[in-house]
């Protein structure tokens, strides 16, 4: 467990706090790319009903599958891809029905974020920067040049860390069940 994990549990609100200080900013990604870009406050309240969400259901969620940040950005594009269905005129899924029964979600909406949850704890796994690029990349679509002025380092630089994280990954995959020493 994290610390940031262990804070929500001991004292919830100081770890609000630092989980808007900390993740606001890559949760605000998630939920844009799903919605686009254009819709800021759509965007922002997709955001703000993540924190609320994972604060709300601390005492339920199991961190050992996922870190807070991994539910904040899975939360974020789960409300996201519900703002999308009330946009097209679908049912929508109100806020209480989404924290108190995901099983309602279809096998295949379930299926698609138990994956992207594996996904993003493996990639997680890697540390900073390497996450961090990988991420937005492959998550929010962003390009090498965009993701260069994010982190302040050099277009070339982010290819290089991305082909060698992916590299990481491949042999994680290739022997996550060996024990190297």
């Amino acid at each position: 467990m994290d610390a940031v994990t262990d804070l929500l549990r001991r004292d919830p609100e100081r770890a609000l706090s630092q989980m808007l200080g900390a993740y606001t900013g890559l949760v605000y990604h998630a939920a844009a790319a799903v919605l686009g870009r254009s819709s800021h406050e759509e965007i922002e309240e997709c955001v703000n009903d993540a924190f609320l969400v994972i604060y709300k259901s601390r005492d339920r969620l199991d961190f050992s599958q996922g870190s807070v940040k991994a539910y904040l950005c899975a939360t974020a594009r789960n409300l996201a891809i519900n703002r999308l269905k009330k946009r097209e005129g679908a049912q929508e899924v109100s806020l209480d029905e989404f924290v108190s029964s995901p099983s309602e979600q279809t096998e295949s909406a379930a299926l698609r974020n138990l994956e992207a949850e594996e996904l993003v704890n493996a990639v997680l796994a890697l540390g900073e920067p390497d996450s961090k690029i990988i991420l937005y990349r492959y998550y929010f679509d962003l390009p090498s040049k965009q993701i260069a002025k994010l982190l302040g380092t050099q277009p070339n630089t982010i290819d290089q860390r991305l082909r060698r994280a992916l590299g990481k990954l491949n042999r994680l995959s290739k022997g996550g069940n060996r024990n190297d020493e």
